[in-house]
């Protein structure tokens, strides 16, 4: 009797745990797969890491990564631990400081630079490349020395932070119309006002020349400055929205990211921001980075605090994963939280009006910038893409289907016999 005991336990947990799986599309991961994004199940870091993976669609709430918070680093990427292929990548960001966030990829570490690359495909639009941070930063202040891949009309490079989660975002925008200046734009949860975007100064060929390009975000404001001179401050305080009772300020641990993407294919309001159709016979388009420094808000080892009582952000990150949800002020509101468009327009509604150009409420080109991981399937094309993950998730798709109908029946197997024991 003891062990038909024993024996109904174990069973009556087998049959809760197949009942905590989430439904990740029209398949259950299983353990073997059991990372969902984008309603596919996979093992591997495209999966799996914190900013993209689906918690509660995976196998368990488990399965997802851990997330590394940030830690005070200065990046060269002339060095081997700057950056990996996201194929290669273990889930340990001592090994990596960045990703790349599709396979194929078109990052890559050349000549003591971190090098995003934008190339022609067969349908005539270009397919690019993001790289992330394998940190989650909430507040702080990032300095990159970078030069923009945009030669042409069309081409947008990118340096921004962003939580996909929640929606919210700062950002640094170059486009090929306009290779003098840099623009600053900012997003809380998903709502897209492109009348905020502001130009910096003119700078000397953003294509051509390396710039130092900062972002200072605090609890209480946000600065963007170029080579050192500040020229635009966004204060907490003046995002108050009495109609939805919330600062409209990004607040949420956010990632890192860089990108190249190809917004001349985009639709009318994007490809008019952007210049127009890519002439590729410009050059070759890349967008290159040689350093960043990080230095965190919150000073401790590997973790984020939560702010003491009485801050602007006492309610923001414990240090959990940013998976979770909404981080922001006590007087956010959780309203407008709908997924903003990725990189590659046509499956990620990245056809979006560019900033500036508030056509249809689509997504802009800068929400547009961080939310490749989170691309789908198709994605092959489009504006911000670097890369679809057809291939990988193609494969997982069978391993995890066929699992999906192994677990299915295994579950009701077990609640069988667990029923017959009890």
């Amino acid at each position: 009797m003891k062990n038909y005991t024993i024996l109904a336990i174990a069973t009556a947990a087998l049959v809760q745990t197949a009942m905590a799986a989430g439904k990740c599309g029209t398949q259950t991961c299983s353990k073997n797969t059991p990372c969902c994004v984008s309603g596919y199940c996979n093992n591997d870091a495209m999966y799996c890491m914190p900013m993209n993976c689906e918690p509660e669609n995976s196998y368990s709430t488990s399965s997802c990564w851990n997330t590394a918070h940030c830690v005070k680093d200065s990046v060269q990427f002339s060095s081997s631990s700057s950056f990996a292929q996201i194929a290669d990548y273990n889930g340990d960001p001592s090994t990596a400081a960045f990703v790349s966030q599709f396979q194929p990829s078109n990052a890559k570490l050349n000549n003591g630079e971190l090098q995003l690359q934008l190339v022609k495909q067969s349908d005539g639009t270009g397919f690019g490349a993001t790289v992330i941070n394998t940190r989650a930063i909430q507040y702080g202040t990032v300095t990159t020395v970078m030069r923009s891949g945009c030669l042409s009309g069309g081409v947008v490079s990118s340096f921004i932070i962003r939580n996909n989660n929640v929606g919210d975002e700062i950002d640094f925008e170059f486009v090929g119309a306009d290779k003098s200046t840099v623009q600053s734009n900012y997003y809380w949860h998903n709502q897209l006002d492109y009348t905020k975007m502001v130009k910096s100064p003119q700078v000397s060929d953003t294509t051509t020349n390396f710039h130092t390009y900062q972002i200072q975000w605090t609890p209480d404001q946000i600065v963007w400055s170029v080579n050192g001179n500040a020229f635009r401050t966004v204060k907490r305080s003046d995002t108050w929205d009495s109609s939805v009772n919330a600062y409209k300020y990004p607040d949420s641990e956010a990632y890192i990211s860089y990108s190249i993407w190809d917004g001349g294919s985009g639709a009318e309001g994007t490809s008019s921001w952007a210049g127009g159709a890519i002439n590729w016979g410009a050059g070759s388009f890349l967008a290159s980075v040689k350093s960043i420094d990080i230095d965190c808000y919150y000073k401790g080892n590997d973790t984020t605090y939560v702010p003491p009582n009485g801050s602007s952000s006492s309610s923001s990150s414990s240090g959990d994963d940013d998976q979770s949800g909404d981080k922001s002020d006590d007087k956010s509101d959780k309203s407008d939280n709908s997924e903003e468009g990725s990189q590659s327009g046509d499956d990620d509604s990245s056809d979006d009006s560019a900033n500036g150009s508030t056509t249809n409420g689509e997504d802009s080109d800068s929400a547009d910038a961080d939310s490749e991981g989170l691309s789908s399937v198709d994605e092959q094309s489009g504006d911000e893409s670097s890369g679809g993950r057809s291939t990988s998730k193609e494969k997982s798709s069978e391993s995890s289907g066929a699992g999906s109908v192994i677990a299915s029946f295994g579950a009701v197997f077990t609640a069988l016999i667990g029923a017959y024991l009890f």
